[in-house]
């Protein structure tokens, strides 16, 4: 079952759209906030002392004590402009000893968890920068709970397991980015990306309308065929502008399938295990994937992956069961042993 069968779906159509919608808004965002962060680290550089060499101070976690002035008075200066100061932070998406120099360092401060390996905003989603300006006060959004309404949108559309949303949620959704737009429409090109937003969410996606190649099973030659720029998504952030806003509907699903994997791997690794709903999540989406040969060829690796997360959960979950058996059988014992002595004297 290739694309357009999927899209007999209308949730998952739904899902769909409101994931293109995030994407067309992250395109404009990650242009902006570049510049933007980048006059912000001017700023506070100006308030800081300078690091003559590079210290060996390291964050982990949600844990940071520095180890040197430098990155003392750098903490100091960023938890200043943070709006969560005495809430969760994740120290350890940065390198404190990077941030004098470079400006995407501070920048991950203000971002959710799993953005250590990130090196500028055309590889963040719009869940990173919408956080990002949700937690530095430099971002001055006069009705900042709209940013925090798309996040919660955001968060909903990514935990769906099953990939779907209903039409009522969409229609929200659409009206809740729309209040997005009007409170961010300083950012350059994103009032006239919101035209692009309402026609993907008022539109049928009929098959005569996709425009794309359907096939069924693995494409020609064992290759994907994606008809629009994925293959130039490694370029400047203007580049990255115009190939996210104009993706097919084939290129959107995989870029959000692989956002929802993620999302996935970064809550089991925060937890450290596999609870009985991430096991559960885990294999609707392998299911999924398996059942459409198309995405089962492109996310082979990732399939694999999952596999491997259950089959550990497994070996886990049968070992705990063999130690807790073997402590109650060791356990009634030493009870009949002592019952036996106690009649016994």
């Amino acid at each position: 079952m290739a694309l357009l069968a999927r899209l007999n779906c209308r949730e998952y159509k739904n899902w769909m759209k409101a994931g293109h919608c995030l994407l067309i808004l992250q395109s404009r965002l990650q242009g902006y906030i570049d510049g933007e962060m980048q006059r912000f680290h001017q700023q506070l550089g100006t308030r800081a002392p300078r690091q003559r060499r590079r210290c060996q101070c390291r964050a982990r976690g949600k844990q940071f004590e520095p180890g040197c002035p430098v990155c003392a008075a750098w903490k100091e200066l960023i938890l200043a402009h943070h709006n969560n100061r005495n809430g969760e932070i994740y120290w350890g998406n940065s390198n404190p000893s990077l941030w004098p120099t470079q400006y995407w360092e501070v920048a991950k401060v203000y971002m959710p968890r799993g953005q250590a390996q990130i090196r500028g905003p055309e590889q963040c989603d719009a869940a990173a920068l919408l956080n990002l300006i949700n937690n530095c006060d430099y971002f001055r959004v006069p009705n900042i709970s709209r940013v925090r309404e798309i996040i919660k949108c955001r968060n909903e559309l990514m935990h769906s397991c099953d990939m779907t949303v209903s039409t009522p949620w969409l229609t929200a959704f659409g009206q809740k980015m729309y209040n997005l737009v009007t409170e961010l429409k300083h950012v350059p090109g994103l009032v006239r990306e919101c035209d692009k937003m309402q026609k993907v969410l008022l539109a049928d996606w009929n098959v005569e309308d996709l425009g794309i190649n359907e096939f069924d099973g693995l494409p020609p030659e064992g290759k994907m065929v994606l008809q629009g720029p994925v293959a130039q998504m490694q370029g400047p952030v203007a580049q990255m502008a115009a190939s996210l806003s104009s993706l097919s509907p084939y290129e959107v699903e995989i870029q959000l399938i692989k956002e929802l994997i993620q999302e996935m791997y970064l809550e089991i690794e925060e937890q450290s295990s596999l609870t009985k709903e991430d096991e559960d999540k885990v294999s609707k989406i392998k299911n999924f994937l398996c059942q459409n040969e198309d995405l089962k060829f492109a996310f082979q690796k990732d399939i694999k992956k999952l596999d491997s997360l259950c089959k550990t959960h497994d070996a886990e979950g049968w070992s705990y069961t063999r130690l807790s058996a073997s402590f109650f059988t060791v356990f009634s014992l030493v009870i009949l042993t002592a019952i036996f002595l106690g009649q016994k004297n």
